[in-house]
Parts: C-alpha cells; sequence; structure tokens
C-alpha cells in the first residue's frame, strides 16, 4: 500500500515537472514582438535667405493687379516695392505671405526685401498671355526679333491684328511702320511650339530701370516735425503722421540712398 501511494507522489511530481518544462519551452520558442512605436514628425521652419515667390515669374503678364505671396524666414519683415508705392507685410509663423498690391500699366519691377520681379501689366490681353521684352534687332515682313536682357534672341510674329502702342507718348497708338531697329519693346500674345510668340499687343518703352528702394527697421530716438533720428523728413510721404510716432518706437523706413543722400518715400509701424 505505501509503495503504491510513494509511486503516485513520484508520478505527479514528474507530470508537474514536464508541464513546467513545456511552458518554459513553449515561452521561448514564442517571441512577444512589443507594440511599433508611432514617431510624430516634427515640422520646422527655417530661416530663408531670399524671398520665394509663388506663381509669377519674370515678365510674366498679369491682367489685374497682382496678389504677391510666397514664403521668407518666419515672423518676418517684408517690404514690397513698386516704382511708385511701398507696402509692409509680416510673414506668418510658417513663413508664408500674401498681399495685393497696386502696378502701373506696361512693365515694371517690384522689389520684394531683396527679390526682384519683372511684371507686365495688361488689361487688353487675355489672361494666359506671356510677353517678350528686348531691343529690336530686326524687322521683316511679319517678324520682329528682339534681344532680351541676357542677349537671348527670341522671334514674334505679328498680324493685321496686332496693336501698337507708345507708351514713351502717353499711350499713343502708333502703326508698325512707326518701329524701329534700336526701340525697345514688350510684345504680349502666345506661343507655339518653336517658342515663337504670336502678338497681340506691342508696347514701345523704355528699358527696365533698376528698383533702388530699399528699408531699414529702426527706433526713434529723436523726433521733430522735420526729421526722426538724423533722417531728415520730406514734404510728403506715405505712412503715419509725425503725431502718431513717438520716441521709443520701432518703424521702418522706405527710400533711396543717392550720392550719399538718402530720400525718404514711406514709414510702416512694424507689426509684432
Amino acid at each position: 500500500m505505501r509503495k503504491e501511494v510513494l509511486y503516485a507522489i513520484i508520478a505527479g511530481i514528474s507530470i508537474g515537472l514536464l508541464a513546467a518544462f513545456g511552458t518554459w519551452r513553449v515561452s521561448k520558442l514564442v517571441k512577444v514582438t512589443p507594440a511599433p512605436v508611432t514617431k510624430k514628425e516634427v515640422i520646422t521652419t527655417k530661416n530663408i535667405d531670399s524671398v520665394t515667390i509663388d506663381g509669377l515669374k519674370n515678365y510674366d503678364v498679369v491682367i489685374e493687379n497682382p496678389t504677391i505671396k510666397g514664403l521668407y524666414t518666419p515672423n518676418a519683415d517684408i517690404v514690397i516695392s513698386t516704382q511708385d508705392s511701398d507696402y509692409y507685410v509680416k510673414s506668418n509663423s510658417e513663413g508664408e505671405f500674401e498681399l495685393q498690391i497696386e502696378i502701373p500699366a506696361g512693365l515694371s519691377i517690384i522689389k520684394i526685401n531683396d527679390t526682384k520681379l519683372a511684371l507686365v501689366y495688361s488689361t487688353e490681353v487675355e489672361a494666359g498671355s506671356v510677353s517678350y521684352a528686348g531691343t529690336i534687332t530686326d524687322i521683316s515682313s511679319g517678324t520682329i526679333q528682339v534681344k532680351g536682357e541676357k542677349g537671348e534672341i527670341k522671334q514674334i510674329s505679328t498680324a493685321e491684328t496686332t496693336t501698337y502702342i507708345n507708351t514713351l507718348k502717353k499711350n499713343i497708338e502708333v502703326k508698325q511702320t512707326d518701329l524701329a531697329i534700336g526701340d525697345y519693346i514688350v510684345a504680349i500674345g502666345k506661343t507655339n511650339n518653336n517658342k515663337v510668340l504670336s502678338t497681340e499687343r506691342i508696347l514701345i518703352t523704355s528699358p527696365l530701370v533698376e528698383n533702388k528702394m530699399e528699408f531699414k527697421k529702426i527706433l526713434i530716438e529723436k523726433i521733430s516735425k522735420t526729421s526722426i533720428n538724423d533722417i531728415k523728413l520730406p514734404t510728403k510721404w506715405n505712412g503715419p503722421n509725425i503725431k502718431d510716432l513717438s520716441e521709443g518706437q520701432e518703424i521702418i523706413i522706405v527710400g533711396t540712398t543717392e550720392n550719399e543722400k538718402y530720400t525718404l518715400r514711406s514709414i510702416f509701424i512694424t507689426v509684432e
């Protein structure tokens, strides 16, 4: 009887050991893969050396006053200058900015901080038109050849419906026979597969004049009716009156420097 009890105890212990060993073997064979960790992408904004313009390029034709938009350093001051006016905008936290401006008819150069953009403004042509600008080097029946600012040669075809406007004489309509070699023109139309411009409208104008407008951010240390710091105020300028400014205020001034003389054109109160 005692032997049977002893055998039963030994058998129970053996079965328990075998079960435990089997469990340990299974746990070694089955590898537990941890749940993947999703890494969140962090987008950081960086300083950009120059303004990047979106949707417009040199010598594009616009049929309404354009909206200048693009990318720059986040929360940065941006001054847009045409030959007549200045505009101020601040980029957002992502470096994006957008502002509609007014430009004169014809060819003009726009300065966005240190970036320059040449645009042709005409309400007399179709949307999607392009332009060729340059000095006439050859004129023949139905064809005009011009040399661009980089010395490239461009071909222009004309038709009976092509109009010719002399912008140097208060936008007087003229004839093709009034064109001469050496004239500077802007031809507006559509290009074909051979990059020949089929012209709707030709403007006789002057070559682009460099836009020398520059801006500075300054702190007003002293102010009077005739000057801010050491800057002499003109009779008229664009922006706030002197009574709206005070010492200790930060402003942006826009103007030109020629022969070491600074001429102020616009004042802007900075935006935080």
